[in-house]
């Protein structure tokens, strides 16, 4: 994979160098710590030695005290010389430092022979006092003196090795720091060299799109430049991504607004003229019997026409007059499903005029009324006493708000509340909204509910709030859907209203 490929060729270098710096680091630091630590050893071994010879030496000058007095109780002070001896002959190392350990062991060997030789004879105390101050305190002093050089030595020997541990350490920071000056300029190279072949595809493939996008262009040459490159490379990307989801969506739409049409063109021919005959027959059958009158409903593209039908208490042709009444409002129903068909396939141009946008709710609410009595849905209009004036096709917004009222009484086939309400115009803009108190629109079909063909109903087709959207986006306006928290869907039409226009 060339992407693998290329993580690779960055990530491997630092990884190497890290490695291999980290390995540098390791040894300098495991060198210097055996350096400083053998040094610190030995110094402690020098300041060691030394003090136990001053110590020997302080317990001798008590001793010859204890003989220059006559004192015979030195059998104590004979405990420590034997105790800083052997202290003195752990601490030699060297040479000359064994050499003088020996000699002060000898020494005092030779003491004790001759204090223990003449038991009550003053002249022991004198010898031993001499032998004391003769050999054995001048060896001790010998000793410090060599001691003393050592520790010096010991010494300049630390501070050489402290120096090397910061000179190495600041080796060791020097060399990081240049190994991170030279992976930042490789992996800003390689980032800068992959950014520009991902530049290079995307311009192709803009330009493989379409001349109308953009292009991308590489202006700076630092490592601050970089993010906003790849910014720059992201826009251009998500609006390719727009670009094919905005021209996927008009094909399909066309797509299927040919369907539509050829299927409204087919329905039109072989159903349309039949019907019209059918409805012919049975309005020729109801006249002789009984005077005609107007029945809540509508036909074609524009539901408040008013449309003769039979209230016939009897038929003469055989059919019961409910039977016909049947017939009458089937043959309309299917020219309405019909009449939705071509107002999406040839949606029709809007006639505008300055309308009350008032009494479109109240016209609606009076063609359904009959049908919420039966269902036992109450419907309530809240509307503004003032006019509220657009300019608008008054016929095109009654079949959207229809539709609205229709689809509000279909979820509350068993009573409910029905609410209309026009709001008065703020910001210019006019708000109607229809409340029902059903069940509510389902979740997975309410982010698609305005697109053409979806429903949720068994047998609907799904272009009532398609075509619907359609009419109040060709009037400037939106409508939008939710469900309530207390139960129910609302439906808000949102209008451009002209306040200063005369009807």
């Amino acid at each position: 994979m060339p992407g693998r490929a290329s993580q690779l060729r960055i990530v491997a270098p630092t990884a190497l160098t890290s490695l291999l710096l980290l390995a540098v680091c390791a040894v300098a630091s495991v060198y210097l710590y055996r350096q400083q630590a053998g040094t610190a050893e030995e110094l402690g071994e020098n300041i060691g030695s030394r003090q136990a010879a001053s110590n020997l030496e302080e317990t001798l000058q008590d001793l010859a005290a204890y003989h220059r007095k006559g004192d015979e109780h030195v059998e104590p002070l004979h405990e420590k010389i034997n105790q800083r001896l052997e202290e003195i002959e752990s601490f030699a190392d060297k040479p000359e430092e064994k050499k003088l350990a020996g000699q002060l062991k000898e020494s005092y060997s030779r003491y004790l022979s001759v204090w223990q030789g003449g038991a009550g004879s003053p002249a022991r105390a004198a010898a031993a006092r001499a032998e004391i101050e003769e050999r054995l305190l001048p060896l001790c002093q010998q000793l410090q003196v060599f001691n003393a050089e050592q520790v010096n030595t010991s010494r300049q020997v630390h501070q050489q090795t402290l120096r090397w541990m910061a000179w190495g350490l600041a080796g060791v920071s020097a060399a990081g720091a240049l190994a991170g000056l030279v992976l930042g300029y490789g992996v800003a190279r390689g980032l800068r060299r992959s950014i520009h072949q991902l530049r290079v595809r995307v311009q192709d493939a803009a330009d493989k799109l379409g001349r109308d996008l953009p292009a991308v262009e590489m202006t700076g040459e630092s490592l601050e430049d970089l993010d906003d490159h790849m910014q720059s490379v992201v826009r251009q990307v998500e609006q390719v991504v727009q670009t094919l989801q905005q021209r996927e969506r008009e094909v399909l739409r066309a797509e299927q607004l040919a369907a539509v049409g050829r299927l409204a063109a087919g329905v039109a021919h072989e159903v349309r003229n039949p019907l019209t005959s059918i409805k012919m027959l049975i309005q020729t059958a109801c006249e002789p019997d009984a005077p005609a009158r107007t029945l809540a409903g509508a036909s074609g593209s524009h539901p408040g026409r008013e449309e003769l039908t039979s209230g016939v208490a009897s038929a003469p042709r055989g059919l019961p007059a409910e039977d016909l009444l049947v017939i009458d409002q089937e043959v309309r129903r299917i020219e309405r499903s019909m009449q939705t068909f071509l107002d999406f396939a040839r949606p029709p141009k809007l006639q505008r005029a300055p309308v009350d946008l008032a009494s479109i709710p109240e016209h609606v609410i009076s063609l359904v009324r009959g049908r919420a009595a039966k269902q036992g849905v109450e419907v309530r209009l809240d509307r503004p006493s003032a006019p509220i004036v657009a300019e608008a096709d008054e016929d095109q917004l009654r079949q959207v708000l229809l539709n609205l009222v229709l689809n509000a009484l279909d979820v509350m086939p068993r009573g409910g509340i029905l609410s209309v309400c026009l709001e008065t115009p703020e910001n210019g803009w006019v708000e109607l909204s229809v409340t029902d108190t059903g069940p509510g629109v389902q979740p997975d079909i309410l982010p698609r509910l305005f697109v053409a063909f979806v429903s949720s109903k068994e047998t609907g087709m799904g272009l009532g709030l398609s075509v619907s959207r359609r009419i109040v986006e060709d009037h400037g306006g939106t409508i939008s859907a939710y469900n309530r928290s207390e139960g129910g869907a609302t439906f808000v039409l949102r209008l451009p209203a002209n306040p200063g226009t005369s009807i």
